[in-house]
């Protein structure tokens, strides 16, 4: 029996693939911040931890913006291997630290959800085109794909943000709403003169 083409389906998953890459390469690109400038004494592990995820991260980011330029599942030969790389090396350091600091990396586990999900939907679309076109001759449904990237965005954002949030990048950024403050601003006093302790009319 003859497979239907989808391509409102593909285009979408196109777009998740990419949306999930581009998420994981900022996780990525946080976790090289730690590693390289954290507070902690430089080892040869953490520098080649940093160096790898720095690699990864800007990897990530290139393959998904150039597929979203091309419109299409760029370089699959070896964005899989690296994919199922960085996700194995994820797994491996969320279980080495369960098992020895009985702590969860949020950070990893993020970068690692994010990979798979890039993994599992660029494979869905390889298997796509080798059994028929993928629905590259279709045109995909503009309100569907609309409404499709929107769900993905959000799907994506869900994971990547904790993610971010954990890293070291995340924990040192200054909370919104207190960009440009001044001390007295800070602790709630504003920048009203009549409102500075030792201040009289």
């Amino acid at each position: 029996m003859e497979r239907r083409n989808h391509p409102t389906l593909n285009a979408a998953t196109l777009l998740f693939v990419y949306f999930a890459a581009m998420a994981a390469g900022m996780v990525e690109l946080s976790l090289a911040a730690g590693y390289l400038t954290g507070n902690t004494s430089a080892t040869p592990g953490t520098v080649i931890s940093g160096v790898a995820t720095l690699t990864a991260g800007l990897a990530f980011l290139g393959w998904s913006l150039w597929g979203l330029h091309r419109n299409a599942l760029v370089f699959a030969r070896w964005a899989f291997p690296v994919l199922s790389v960085a996700a194995a090396a994820h797994l491996a350091v969320t279980v080495a630290e369960v098992s020895a600091l009985r702590s969860l990396d949020v950070s990893h586990v993020a970068a690692l959800g994010l990979t798979l999900m890039a993994l599992a939907g660029a494979g869905w679309l390889r298997r796509q085109h080798k059994t028929n076109d993928g629905g590259a001759h279709g045109q995909p449904r503009t309100g569907r794909l609309l409404a499709a990237a929107f769900g993905a965005a959000v799907v994506v954002a869900s994971v990547a943000t904790p993610g971010l949030a954990a890293s070291m990048a995340g924990q040192h950024a200054v909370p919104h709403g207190e960009h440009g403050q001044s001390p007295h601003e800070e602790n709630g006093q504003g920048s009203n003169p009549a409102l500075v302790p030792g201040r009289h009319h």
